[in-house]
This record gives structure tokens, sequence and C-alpha cells, in this order.
């Protein structure tokens, strides 16, 4: 055995027999048991000669440990210097150890895989620590002892060019990756496809293996899925020189995020662990690496959720259980991350590099409530709005069509920070949208009359009948009838009507009872000589606010004997009343006739449309 340099915390030991030997007696305070290799090479690179001591810092959680007496011993170290308990047991027994709170998980790569599984799949707050020789495993350890030596505060970031965030990205090809190669980032991120061996760009392979790339002389291992590199093929990428093979163990860094396809596969790999892009990095000198379980469907800006845990001082574990929880709309149903390093370790954000931590979970202020927009504007407005044509409502079919496109487009940009304008603006254009069907409403009714179900009359059955008193008369010989479409079953009609005062209220809401309603009596009195005010309320009774459109006419077949037709826009919060008010100058109309005249207070909000006859007793 000899020592790294004079007075240094650390000792090297010449067989692993000799670390083990040396682990089991370790205590706070004694130079650290490692071995030579070339994990520890890269290491001392970043942080020069002098090893940084192994100080105890308590971290939450316990240490587990699985196969031979070098992972024991590392397992042991670990524990130890983290002041956690610590239990080895069987690959086969790890899913019964690692069932909840922070669990670190110990052991060689060909320990590991006798698990069957990923040892952390049935608590997302496990953590594996694993390397492919005794070596890489010590210095694993160790550096999870001294997280941040050698690492300069602040993030990198690598894209592929088409993904969305390639503008912001510090690279998009080879040529500009050269400070991973020499500098220590505190976080470094990957947006790139891949599969278990590797992550891709357009020029270049980031390569799981630690070796030459020379294919094994021994027999290829039996139940894996075996890439034509240990075939003797050479990479898979025959498009790329072997000078644009990066091994994912030369790219320094403290914490990885790789957004790739099962970067993490330790347990239920289908490729060998000796190919493994996760275990590569680990390689290297990273700490820690969160990566995609399986297929996974890279979502740009998620590092923002990382960061943001990070600065809250949260331990890895719990950052990652976090992105698991599908909390914030994320992930699609289509991703699942798993941690290769300490669970219980925390990590202090990078000042730089990477977007400042977001105001909420999802990136930017207000997505949230944005994406509830778009889903209330893509589920509930519009199908409602498209069914308005059965009403001999038409004309505006190609701009709602239009609208669903900006939907469309909108929610592909989730995570853009002008997310919440924008859709607040399609909100409006919606809205504006119901107003130009209101327009067309009432200048129709002024010509023809309001006959709500027009045409379609025959197109509808009556699914129940109710008798009610009248709200124009107050007796009891009104009725209220709900009508289904024959063809479009999702379009219900509820209408009141009194044997006296005829038409009451005509309705398209699915259910009336939050859906927003008009309010008033039938019949009112004016003088011709005098100018009066129509008055209607329009109510919502519903948890959200409604948008859209009011109107009024009468009908006048396009003679100037009463005043014209009109609309505004309305906005109802929830539980609110808008007062439609409709001036009528009657004296500018003195050829009236003294009679009664009927008008239509109609209104169109979310999608829904209403109707109400307004009968004018002129005296």
């Amino acid at each position: 055995m000899e020592n790294l340099t004079v007075n240094t915390p650390v000792r090297l030991y010449g067989t692993p027999a000799e670390a083990v030997e040396q682990a089991a007696l370790w205590r706070p305070g004694d130079p650290f048991p490692l071995l030579a290799g070339p994990a520890l090479d890269r290491f001392r690179r970043v942080v020069g000669e002098e090893m940084p001591s192994v100080e105890v810092t308590r971290r939450a959680g316990s240490v587990v440990s699985t196969g031979g007496p070098l992972s024991r011993a590392a397992g042991r170290l670990l524990a130890v210097a983290t002041e956690r308990p610590h239990r080895h047991v069987d690959a086969s027994g790890l899913a019964a150890v690692a069932g909840g709170g922070l669990v670190a998980v110990v052991g060689l790569a060909s320990d590991l895989a006798e698990a069957r599984d990923w040892p952390a799949a049935g608590n997302p707050r496990t953590g594996v620590l694993t390397g492919r020789t005794p070596a890489s495993l010590l210095c694993l350890v160790y550096r999870t002892l001294v997280p941040e030596a050698g690492a300069r505060d602040g993030a990198f970031v690598v894209s592929n060019p088409f993904h969305q965030d390639e503008l912001e990205a510090d690279a998009v090809e080879l040529a500009e990756m050269d400070r991973l190669f020499t500098e220590r980032n505190q976080l470094v991120v990957y947006h790139l496809h891949g599969r278990e061996c590797s992550a891709g760009m357009p020029d270049a392979v980031i390569c799981g293996r630690s070796d030459d790339g020379v294919p094994p002389s021994g027999p290829l291992p039996e139940g894996y899925r075996i890439p034509s590199c240990l075939r003797g093929g050479g990479c898979y990428r025959g498009d790329l020189a072997e000078d644009q093979r990066i091994r994912a163990m030369d790219l320094n860094a403290v914490l990885v995020f790789s957004q790739s396809c099962s970067t993490v596969a330790v347990g239920a790999s289908a490729f060998p662990p000796e190919v493994s892009l996760g275990s590569g990095f680990l390689e290297g000198t990273a700490t820690a690496v969160i990566g995609g379980l399986g297929s996974h469907m890279a979502e740009p800006g998620l590092e923002r959720e990382v960061r943001d845990g990070m600065a809250s001082g949260l331990p890895l574990g719990d950052i990652v259980a976090r992105l698991n929880s599908g909390e914030g709309g994320h992930r699609g149903g289509m991703a699942t991350f798993g941690l290769l390093g300490d669970p219980g370790l925390v990590l202090k954000a990078p000042a730089e590099g990477v977007t400042p931590p977001p105001v909420t979970p999802h990136g930017t202020e207000g997505t949230e409530e944005a994406l509830e927009t778009l889903g209330h504007l893509n589920d509930t407005v519009l199908p409602r709005c498209e069914r308005l044509p059965w009403l001999e409502l038409e004309g505006a079919e190609e701009e709602f069509l239009g609208l669903r496109r900006r939907i469309r487009e909108l929610a592909y940009r989730a995570d853009a920070p002008d997310l919440p304008a924008q859709a607040a603006l399609l909100a409006e254009a919606v809205a504006e949208a119901q107003h130009g069907l209101i327009r067309q409403a009432a200048a129709a009714a002024q010509r023809e009359g309001a006959d709500f179900l027009g045409d379609s009359s025959p197109l509808f059955e009556q699914e129940a009948r109710e008798e009610i008193p009248c709200a124009g008369c107050g007796l009891p010989r009104a009725f209220r009838i709900r009508l289904r479409h024959r063809v479009d079953r999702s379009l219900v009609v509820h209408t009141e009507q009194c044997r006296r005062c005829g038409d009451l209220h005509w309705s398209t809401a699915e259910s009336p009872g939050t859906a927003p309603y008009i309010r008033g009596p039938v019949d009112f009195s004016a003088d011709r000589r005098s100018a009066t005010v129509l008055t209607r309320e329009i109510v919502n009774p519903g948890p959200r606010t409604v948008r859209g459109a009011a109107g009024f006419a009468f009908q006048t077949r396009d003679e100037p004997v009463l005043p014209s037709w009109t609309s505004e826009p309305v906005e109802i919060p929830a539980g609110g009343v808008y007062r439609f008010r409709i001036p009528l100058d009657l004296p500018a109309y003195p050829s009236v006739r003294p009679d009664p005249h009927t008008g239509q207070v109609m209104a169109l909000l979310d999608g829904v449309c209403l109707l109400s006859p307004a009968v004018m007793g002129l005296a």
C-alpha cells in the first residue's frame, strides 16, 4: 500500500482484499481507502494532487449493500461517513429493503445485475451507487463524500439542434463541448435521443463504454442485447469516425441530468452493464446521475425543476421522487426517472448556466393556469361552439378550426415564457368568435325572428318533461323540457314553456344548474313618447369565469320601425351577474304601432347558447 501524497487524507491499496480489510476498520479521520485506477486518475485531474478530506456529514435514510466483500465494504464506508445504518443483503432481497425512505444501494455492477430489476422499482427515493470495478466503486463512494470538490459553480446544457431548447443550449455539436473535458460543472444537462449504451448528437455519440472500444476477448454475456461494438462491428453509428465517439466517463460533472432513453439501467439492463451510459458517467467524475428509466420522452426545461429542488436544499432522492410524481403536468405518462447516486446527498444549485429557478413547478409563472385555460377551451368551449351549426348558427366553422390549431401550437410550446400571455390572447379570440356569432344571430333575428331549433327541430327527441311555475306569470302552468339531438348525441337543449306566456327560456347547457342563464320578466311595459331601458340579468352560477357576448333584437324585417339590433362582449366571474342594458329610444320611431312587440335576448358564453324572449307592451 502507499500514500497518494505526503499527509494525504486518502491511501491507496494494492489489492481489493487489502482495501476491504482497511474499510472494515475505517473511522472518520482515518485516510480513506482507495484503489488505483482510471476513475481516480480522472478525479485527481479536476481536484489537483491535494485530495480533499472526508468529513462526517449526517444524511437522512439508510445504506444497503449487496454482493461480495468489496460491495459490503463500500456500503460500510458510506454509512459510517454519513452516520446512517447499514445492512448487507443478497441481490434477490433488495426489493424488500428498499421499500421506503431514502435508501442508498451500493454494489458492483455485476452484483446488481443479479437483482433482475431496478432496485428502486418500489421506492422512487432510492438511489444506486455502482461501479464496474472495485476501484471505480470505491472512488464513487469517495466522490460522494466530497461531492463538489474541484467543481465549477456553473451549469452546462447539451441539446440536439431540433429540440425546443436548442437556442439556449451551451452545445449542440461536438466542437462546443470542450469545457466538459476540462471543467467539472455543478450540473450538466443532456437533452439527447439515445439508448442504453449511448446518447446521440448529429456529429458525435456519447458512449457508455469505459474501454477503448476493442471488443472483449471472452464469450459474450447471454440474455442481453449485444451492440455491434461488442461483436467487433464497431459503433452502431457507422456515420461517425472513432474520434467522434465520446466516452461518457471523459465528460466532467458533479450531477448529470440526462433526458435520453434508458440512461439509468441497473438490474433491468437490456444491454450488458459494460456499456450502460449512466454507469459510464459514474466511471468519470460524476457524483450522481438522474436519468430516464426505459423509454423516455424528453421534456425541455425540466432541469429547472431539478435546479429548484437543489436550491430548496432537497436531497437527490426527493428531487427524483418529485420528478416521478407527475405533479405539474410533467412527463405525460411516458417517462420515469432513476437515480444513480446517494439519495441522501444534498447539492447546491449552480449559480449560472441554466435558466433561473421557476416560480411555479412547471417553470414559468402562470404556466399551469395557462395550460388549464387551453384545456378548458379545447375540451369544453370549442366543442360546444362546434355544435352550434345544428341550431343554424353558422359561419364560424373555419374560425373555430383555426382556434383549435392555435391551441395545439401553444400546447407544444408549454415551456415558452410567453405561454400565459399567448393563452390569454387565445381566450380573447375565442370570446370574440362567439361575439361574432351573436352579432350574426341578432341581425338574423331582426330580419326573420328567432327560431332556436330552426330546421333542426325534427332531429331532437324529448328526454324529460316536468311541470314548473312560470317565471313570467307566476302560475303553475309551465313546463321544462330536455331535448337531445338524434345525430349529435352530445347536443342537449333545455327549454321552458308556458301555456300562457309561450317561450320562457332556451339553453344548450349540459348541466343547467352550473351554466349561465338569463333572468328577468318576459313582459315589460313601455311608452312611445319616452325613452326606456330594457334590462336583463345574465347569471353565472358556475365555478369559473365565462366569456362571450350578449345581443338583442326586435323582429322588424329590417324596417326601421323599432330600435335596431345590438350586441356587446360579456365576461362574468364565477357566481357573478351581468346586467345587460338595452337602450330603447322609442320617440325616434313614431311610426311604431301600440302593440305587443317581441324581442329576443340572446347570449353565447363559453359555448352555451341562451335565448329568452322579451315582450314589450307598447302604449
